[in-house]
């Protein structure tokens, strides 16, 4: 994955040293996590001005992540 260097450093440590899955299952979600902000933030960087209801409807979407439905 791009980016995160420290992140992907540490999911390859934990693998060299057989650490328990979890621990490494753990990692790789961080790492997921950093990476998903990173591109979120890249694309959203790109997009003209949003309406308020626009923006609202965006913030449903991410914290409501099972509900497809903004509206």
């Amino acid at each position: 994955m791009p980016g995160n260097p420290d992140l992907r450093g540490r999911v390859g440590g934990l693998i060299r040293r057989n650490a328990p899955p979890e621990k490494i299952d753990a990692a790789r979600a961080d790492l997921k996590a950093a990476s998903l902000r990173d591109r979120v933030k890249r694309d959203v960087s790109t997009w003209p001005p949003l309406s308020a209801e626009t923006r609202a409807e965006l913030a449903i979407l991410l914290l409501n992540p099972g509900n497809g439905d903004a509206g």
